[in-house]
């Protein structure tokens, strides 16, 4: 996630495994759950990082559009009060973060506000399907989004209003708005692949 490996590059388990100081046997449980999360695939023998094509990332946020707008609008009927405080809290943070440019929080705020969306839904099947695609959205925004993206005030903005639908309580804005921030997001994401 933090790129230092990047998408296609092969994994030795010796080299990784003594850079890491841990036993290969502890190094193989880790990379097949990787393996499992779809961040590592095995070729042959080997074992390589995740190498998205445009048409997965393409899917991957086909998906996102439906999965969070959906959560979004569960959110806006069933959120508790302590999540709607959180909710608010990273709205705030995020604020500063971007005033201050501090690309790397913004990152972390981002992924926190969309992952309480998702469980503010307490649709359990919902949360699931959306954690399976959580890992590769991360990796596909900090290996080809992150470096197309110079001002995320827009992003922010967007935040702020699907969380002021979520507090009204209107479902239908909800949904409309996360719809909208996700397809921001994929749009980013086509310029950036086509160039």
């Amino acid at each position: 996630m933090k790129g230092e490996f990047q998408p296609g590059d092969k994994l030795v388990e010796t080299k990784i495994a003594k850079e890491l100081e841990v036993s290969r046997g502890t190094l193989r449980e880790a990379l097949q759950m990787i393996l499992k999360d779809g961040l590592i695939y095995k070729e042959d023998k080997n074992m390589y990082i995740y190498n998205p094509e445009k048409k997965d990332i393409f899917d991957l946020y086909e998906c996102r559009k439906s999965l969070e707008s959906l959560a979004a609008k569960l959110a806006a009927e069933n959120i508790t009060k302590e999540q709607l405080a959180l909710l608010g809290e990273i709205i705030e943070k995020s604020k500063e973060a971007n005033e201050k440019k501090e690309y790397k929080t913004l990152t972390k705020l981002n992924q926190q506000f969309h992952d309480l969306i998702d469980e503010a839904s307490h649709n359990e099947h919902l949360i699931q399907i959306c954690g399976l695609i959580k890992n590769k959205t991360l990796f596909i925004r900090n290996h080809v989004l992150q470096a197309h993206i110079t001002d995320y005030q827009d992003y922010v903005a967007d935040h702020e209003k699907i969380f002021l639908a979520i507090k009204s309580g209107d479902a239908e804005d909800a949904y409309e708005l996360m719809n909208h921030h996700i397809n921001r997001s994929f749009i980013e994401i086509k310029k950036s692949i086509n160039k």
